[in-house]
């Protein structure tokens, strides 16, 4: 199933070098993605869905698409996440 994640957010770390973190919960991803890394991950999820984290204990993966979050836990592609994203903005213009 997916679903849109609404409380999924990036956090800040670093006093030097700023990091960025997905947090989600009280769950924080273990990827820290430098300054130009978070930018280019921004500037690709407005055209395509990124996969920023998975729980391997509950097979939940975390994407990000054009500035939203989304959760699944089918281990779906990134076009299915696409199509689930675009069919969810189409309802909402109705």
């Amino acid at each position: 199933m997916i679903r849109k994640e609404k409380n999924g957010n990036f956090i800040e770390n670093g006093t030097f070098s700023t990091k960025y973190q997905f947090s989600v919960g009280r769950k924080i991803s273990k990827t820290k993605l430098s300054k130009a890394k978070y930018n280019s991950l921004l500037q690709l999820q407005s055209l395509d869905p990124v996969k920023i984290m998975t729980d391997q204990e509950k097979s939940r993966t975390w994407w990000m698409y054009q500035d939203l979050f989304y959760i699944e836990n089918e281990d779906i592609s990134g076009d299915e996440v696409k199509a689930f994203a675009l069919e969810e903005f189409g309802k909402k213009k109705r």
